[in-house]
């Protein structure tokens, strides 16, 4: 299932502000339910995280991640998913980056379905 985008500040701030967060070596997690029969996501990839180069290679490990990962429910939230500095790291991969995805995800206790 493919999810559609966070894009406007408004939806980013909901998420912050009323979501729920947890964090872990990779990604910190806020999610919050949307009340939709999707998810939408959103990664937000500072400057500081390097180059135009460096932070299209982040949001591009982050999205496969999501994609691939069995614990995001695929209904009813909007998941914010703020990259941490030690994925700038040029020797992180796709498998690192999901098995963190998947412990703060579960940690986080999102289930299928239970957004309102």
């Amino acid at each position: 299932m493919r999810s559609t985008s966070l894009r406007t500040g408004a939806e980013f701030r909901r998420a912050f502000l009323e979501g729920t967060s947890a964090a872990g070596k990779y990604v910190v997690v806020h999610a919050v339910p949307n009340g939709l029969q999707r998810i939408r996501t959103g990664f937000p990839v500072g400057k500081r995280m390097g180059s135009a180069v460096r932070r299209n290679r982040i949001r591009r490990l982050l999205r496969e991640a999501v994609r691939t990962s069995q614990a995001i429910p695929r209904s009813g939230y909007d998941i914010v998913i703020v990259p941490r500095q030690a994925v700038s790291d040029r020797d992180v991969n796709v498998q690192a980056v999901l098995d963190d995805l998947d412990r703060v995800i579960a940690r986080m206790g999102l289930r299928e379905g239970t957004g309102d």
